[in-house]
């Protein structure tokens, strides 16, 4: 994957880091974080995905089901990566909060931290309220809003066939600007030093698709 190439280019990763890919899903960034040798281990939720990341990776990489709020680690990762809008989605903003602590309390004091989340500048201009598209033989809808009180972007799906209603599922992530993102890293003790607005590293504006952050823990 390009994105795991260039996170591990601006993380400099090396072979004697022990690497965290928090909300890894099925494995895509770790199998090619495989090839700089360091020690990885991928966190997810779903046992369906950790299973599909399974079969996809080599034995030596660690995979573990957890809650991102309740992480089984402690100080014990040089760097944790967290790829594809992986933080932002509880509805309590406590919730998010404790996720960030977690994330923070795998670091060692001065370990690295790459985030890459969406940008929320590019979200609002670019929004498409409702598409609607084929696959094997249903027919998917797709409706998105921004809720601004909330300040929430949230998807609804909706899968037919034949005009039969086989079901739906709903998505909504947190909005944060920049400012509101840094000063929340800040306060659970990451320190962001440099941003980027997409994995080619163009700078982070209106106009980039994405909001990529580089820090430490700090502290000890």
């Amino acid at each position: 994957m390009p994105e795991a190439t260039f996170a591990a280019a601006a993380i400099h990763l090396n072979p004697s880091d022990h690497v965290l890919d928090l909300c890894c899903g099925a494995g895509r960034h770790l199998a090619t974080l495989e090839k700089y040798g360091a020690c990885l281990t991928g966190l997810d939720y779903s046992p369906q995905l950790l299973k599909y990341a399974r079969a996809r990776l080599s034995m030596t990489t660690g995979l573990v089901r957890a809650d991102m709020r309740r992480l089984p680690f402690l100080s014990c990762f040089d760097v944790v990566f967290s790829f594809f809008t992986s933080f932002g989605y509880f509805l309590k903003e406590t919730d998010n909060t404790r996720a960030a602590e977690e994330m923070a309390r795998t670091l060692k004091p001065g370990g690295r931290f790459f985030m890459d989340y969406l940008n929320p500048l590019y979200v609002a201009r670019t929004l498409k309220p409702e598409s609607r598209r084929m696959s094997h033989g249903y027919t998917i809808d797709e409706q998105r809003w921004i809720d601004e009180a909330a300040k929430r972007v949230n998807k609804k799906v909706t899968v037919t066939q034949d005009g039969r209603y086989m079901g739906a599922t709903t998505e909504s992530v947190r909005l944060y600007a920049l400012e509101e993102l840094t000063l929340l890293l800040g306060s659970v003790g990451l320190r962001v030093d440099e941003l980027w607005g997409d994995y080619e590293g163009a700078v982070y504006g209106e106009g980039a698709p994405r909001m990529i952050l580089k820090g430490v823990r700090t502290g000890s």
